[in-house]
């Protein structure tokens, strides 16, 4: 079976729209070196149409970012790491979509750069109310200085408060428009 035959099975002709009370951005960072700071953007909006071309764009309010931290919270949305006022959403734009990777490009604060994401589609299924999902898991990595968040503290015995490097997660639950 050809790789758009295989992608028109887990991604079928039609448009999908993201059901954002199941879907969800993640970020991890480590904090000293030592520990793993998690995050969630609950705010996403995305559009996969299907068939034996598919397309996926997507984005993230990033104020609806939380730490479980509040000082954190509001920290992050500062100039210092996403700028929240000026730019107020991250955006992903798919270039390449195969059954284990979505590749294209990724816009936080204005800048823009190429990311690699692997992938895990899973469905199609039909929920208790008859709409037909499916779901993509989505995972990656950016180097934050990449997109202009730099902010960052000395630590007395050398190194850096945070890490360059923040992992990436996204899980989403997609609905066929009717």
């Amino acid at each position: 079976m050809s790789t758009t035959q295989v992608l028109e099975q887990i991604v079928p002709a039609g448009t999908w729209s993201v059901d954002p009370k199941h879907s969800q951005v993640d970020f991890t960072v480590k904090h000293m070196g030592i520990s793993t700071i998690r995050g969630t953007f609950s705010d996403v909006s995305a559009t996969l149409a299907g068939g034996d071309s598919p397309t996926l764009s997507g984005s993230i309010r990033v104020a609806s970012v939380s730490t479980e931290d509040e000082t954190r919270d509001a920290h992050l949305l500062a100039p210092d790491f996403f700028d929240a006022e000026r730019h107020p959403e991250a955006s992903f734009e798919a270039t390449f979509i195969s059954p284990e990777k979505v590749v294209g490009d990724f816009t936080l604060k204005g800048a823009t750069h190429p990311i690699e994401l692997k992938a895990t589609f899973t469905g199609p299924s039909t929920d208790p109310w008859g709409n037909e999902r499916l779901g993509l898991e989505l995972e990656g990595a950016i180097n934050r200085h990449d997109y202009g968040v730099s902010w960052n503290a000395p630590l007395p015995g050398g190194g850096f408060l945070v890490d360059d490097v923040v992992k990436l997660y996204g899980s989403f639950s997609f609905v066929k428009a009717a």
